[in-house]
């Protein structure tokens, strides 16, 4: 069974995945006991913050094209879009990041290039199936802004590694 969402359920999903990313660097942090890689992850966090600004800001703009959005969602539809976000974005959670490398900026950066490309390809999906030209514009600005990210996160893994980075980085594995 799936559900079809609409092009505005699109974008909350977008804020959601920022806010999660948010939220799965700061536990991370928390429980991390090299300084490196603690303020690498308060670094990460802070910027899914940016993101999740921008995100809103998008989600907002397209609420008064169509003259308001249902802003309070059902507790179904919200777990719903919560669900979403959390199978995009880090899969396993800390569980996973902790078998990776939990310690190691490098791994930390891996895993964060995995979910900036899951979510680019999320996005892009969400484009090519918008309804209107304003949503597919939408979320084509949303995908170029992770691409964007993505860039940063590889040159930083070149930083840490101390080597040249494949551009198209690690796959990710699913």
């Amino acid at each position: 069974m799936y559900h079809v969402f609409s092009d505005v359920e699109g974008l909350r999903i977008a804020v959601e995945m920022e806010r999660r990313g948010e939220d799965f660097y700061r536990r991370a942090a928390k429980v991390s006991r090299a300084p490196e890689t603690v303020s690498l992850l308060n670094d990460l966090a802070d910027d899914e913050v940016l993101h999740g600004r921008e995100f809103q800001r998008l989600y907002d703009q397209a609420c008064a094209r169509r003259g308001g959005c249902d802003e309070a969602y059902d507790s179904e539809t919200n777990a719903y879009l919560s669900a979403i976000a959390a199978d995009i974005v880090f899969p396993g959670g800390l569980m996973a990041l902790r078998q990776a490398g939990f310690e190691d900026p490098a791994a930390v950066l891996k895993a964060a290039i995995a979910s900036e490309k899951d979510s680019i390809l999320f996005y892009t999906e969400l484009a090519a199936c918008a309804r209107d030209a304003q949503a597919r514009s939408t979320f084509e600005e949303i995908a170029r802004q992770e691409r964007g990210h993505l860039a940063l996160l590889l040159n930083r893994l070149a930083e840490v590694s101390g080597q040249e980075v494949d551009k198209a980085g690690p796959m990710p594995e699913r």
